[in-house]
């Protein structure tokens, strides 16, 4: 059933109709699903348009220029999420939205390119599993920190971490980080991975003790709903020099990491939502549909920096995070295959925020759920800038990757999907779908907390059917099927596919 408030532009683009006549486009080829769902949700986050033009006519001082919604561009992996859906890029002019970066900030995803061949891991795919479930799940972690480590990560990202870390710590974790040189691969990291932020009090408790090393449940845990940590074979080369600069081969195994900032990020990413409330005019009633909103300018100043820390140390985590559950992967891998090299190809948020200068004005690009998919132009100077910027697109569990190559398309503000896209809410997944279900269980290596193979486990039906409850949230038609959603990127100019990865063994939270 065509809905009224998408005006189809071309086969592959859509207009979203609203009555604040911003720029909004829909990119979707005919075979991506359009959750009507979605659409009200993303119709009834477009009032902060209207929310910001009431606090203008409350106090002309709140703001040092009109505050605008410039552009919105959807990815094809839309859905609706809470407030604002999954798949929204939003470019603003005098104020910037904490709520419109996600829950989960610096939610994204990293991937390193090993030494290792298909043949070796599936050789050993039983003891990689144990491997994996006691390194991921069993208290094999093994990240001692201090305190000044951790202080130093939330304030300066990985460049402070590495500066408080001794290049001869080999204590748990940090050999496996020194051996494949870690720190020497920031260049490979959206803003190497290393943002400035004031001294987290909020945090204190996770900064640890002052007199000794201490271990937290954080660190290095993947997290739940659609996280993982992947091993998969690379399929298919689809362009053969972009793939060749980046070091990627036909058959060689990668580690793909999508993860966030787990419980840390929730509690940062509230204080900056909940600080934002204190500019909001206490003579308006709040927003119908829930979202505050930053304005910018020296007035705001202090409130500013609060957020802007509150984001920045969850960011900071998220980026630590990424690389130690790569670590441990790796170390995994070398523990059953023996030593390879492995590098990184890149690490990007898809939940986070970008303050830009557009022609001389200050523009804030909010992405939830969508990639950076810079080009050229965007990239000069950086290692990049003869390629675009590396566009990781995970499928459902099970279903094929892809690495694409961003293009810098100004229509899109220069982003892509961040993987296929729920077509079904989880509880919509637990219900039917018995044979698919049982189908993909027998085919797919699903690594979790729990052994489903042992038998003591699968005697305890309610301990089985818990987990197998959680798997099938997840599972493959759970999601919109990838192709078209690749089909978009490309026809559209979005990005251009590199190459096409295939799963061997999933881990779950």
């Amino acid at each position: 059933m065509k809905d009224e408030r998408l005006e189809q532009i071309d086969t592959q683009r859509y207009r979203i109709v609203n009555r604040f006549d911003i720029d909004a486009t829909l990119f979707a080829a005919p075979e991506v699903p359009i959750e009507s769902a979605a659409v009200d949700e993303l119709a009834t986050m477009l009032e902060v348009q209207e929310t910001v033009d009431n606090m203008a006519k409350a106090d002309s001082s709140i703001f040092d220029e009109r505050p605008e919604v410039l552009q919105v561009a959807i990815t094809p992996d839309f859905h609706k999420a809470r407030g604002i859906p999954v798949g929204t890029v939003m470019a603003t002019k005098g104020f910037s939205i904490p709520q419109a970066i996600g829950n989960d900030v610096n939610c994204g995803m990293r991937l390193h390119i090993t030494g290792l061949s298909e043949e070796a891991v599936m050789s050993k795919i039983n003891s990689l599993e144990s491997q994996f479930r006691r390194k991921y799940f069993e208290g094999g972690r093994d990240i001692p920190m201090t305190r000044s480590q951790r202080t130093a990560l939330l304030t300066e990202g990985l460049e402070g971490l590495f500066n408080e870390l001794p290049r001869s710590e080999d204590k748990g974790l940090w050999r496996v980080v020194h051996q494949h040189k870690m720190d020497q691969q920031l260049d490979h990291i959206d803003r190497r991975g290393s943002l400035k932020a004031g001294i987290p009090t909020a945090l204190d408790s996770w900064l640890g003790p002052a007199d000794r090393i201490s271990r937290d449940s954080q660190i290095g845990s993947i997290g739940g709903g659609n996280h993982f940590v992947e091993i998969q074979r690379v399929e298919r080369i689809l362009d053969g020099t972009i793939a060749h600069l980046w070091g990627i081969k036909a058959g060689a195994i990668v580690v793909m990491v999508h993860s966030g900032s787990l419980a840390l990020g929730h509690v940062s990413g509230g204080l900056a939502r909940d600080a934002v409330r204190s500019a909001y005019p206490s003579s308006l009633n709040h927003p119908n549909n829930g979202i505050f909103v930053l304005p910018d300018g020296p007035r705001h100043a202090v409130l500013a920096t609060k957020v802007h820390d509150s984001l920045r140390h969850a960011a900071n985590f998220a980026f630590a995070n990424r690389m130690l559950l790569a670590t441990m992967a790796i170390d995994c891998l070398e523990q059953e295959c023996g030593e390879f090299e492995s590098n990184l190809l890149y690490d990007a948020p898809h939940n986070y925020w970008w303050q830009e200068e557009n022609a001389s004005v200050k523009v804030t690009v909010h992405r939830k759920g969508a990639c950076p998919a810079r080009g050229y132009d965007q990239l000069a100077g950086s290692i990049f800038e003869c390629t675009g910027e590396p566009v990781l697109v995970p499928g459902s569990m099970g279903a094929s990757s892809f690495i694409l190559a961003g293009r810098g398309l100004e229509e899109s503000l220069m982003s892509a999907s961040h993987g296929a896209g729920r077509q079904l809410a989880r509880g919509e997944a637990m219900r039917g779908y018995e044979e698919e279900f049982k189908s993909f269980m027998e085919r797919f290596r699903v690594v979790t907390p729990i052994d489903l193979r042992r038998v003591d486990v699968r005697s305890r039906k309610d301990i089985l059917e818990r987990k197998l409850d959680e798997i099938r949230q997840e599972a493959p038609y759970a999601y919109k099927g990838i192709g078209p959603i690749i089909e978009t990127l490309t026809d559209t100019g979005m990005a251009k596919t590199v190459a096409e990865l295939v799963p061997l063994m999933t881990i779950k939270g």
